[in-house]
């Protein structure tokens, strides 16, 4: 699955990539291994973040221990080993405690909703061979579905963006280390 079949024209993308010396299947293993416990910068990030839903009861048990990508905030769309995986869903990113439950929506669902007060958000971890190893890459797409969102959600995206970015970061090294020996 393609980000284009899920959110084809965004109001923010981001992108981040790094080649890893590992082989795609090592590499897509050392990518689910990545634990919330050895992304110390994901940790305080998400802790600051989610304190407001925590405190409200709403978020508790959202930080402990697990794989970085069943922590997501958005669901699991698609995943094609060792190639890529696909999360997507809707987002009130910008509502200290979250906003309102969001319905679990599949690409095409997701692609078509337009309901007032949302984001679409969709992430990718892409595998790619070459160079004698591994170009793992995430992409982050957001787009709002409608002109309120839209400016509700640039105010908070200036302020979440860096840390977004970040976390993005943390996640490849701490693969490419998990998949080159270099952590276990």
């Amino acid at each position: 699955m393609e980000l284009d079949e899920v959110v084809p024209r965004a109001d923010h993308v981001t992108r981040q990539s790094r080649w890893i010396a590992a082989e795609p299947a090592a590499a897509w293993d050392a990518l689910h291994g990545v634990r919330l416990s050895g992304l110390p910068v994901t940790l305080a990030l998400s802790a600051a973040r989610f304190l407001p839903v925590v405190l409200s009861g709403r978020g508790l048990g959202q930080l402990h221990d697990r794989p970085f990508l069943d922590a997501l905030p958005v669901p699991l769309l698609a995943s094609d080993p060792p190639s890529s995986v696909v999360f997507g869903g809707l987002l009130q990113p910008w509502r200290l405690t979250g906003g309102e439950p969001a319905p679990e929506l599949d690409a095409a669902a997701l692609r078509a909703w337009d309901a007032p007060g949302w984001v679409a958000v969709a992430m990718d971890f892409r595998l790619t061979p070459g160079g004698g190893g591994t170009r793992l890459s995430s992409q982050t797409r957001v787009a709002a579905t409608d002109d309120a969102s839209r400016r509700r959600f640039a105010r908070y995206w200036r302020v979440v963006r860096p840390g977004s970015s970040a976390v993005r970061w943390e996640v490849l090294t701490a693969a490419e280390l998990r998949a080159t020996g270099r952590l276990r």
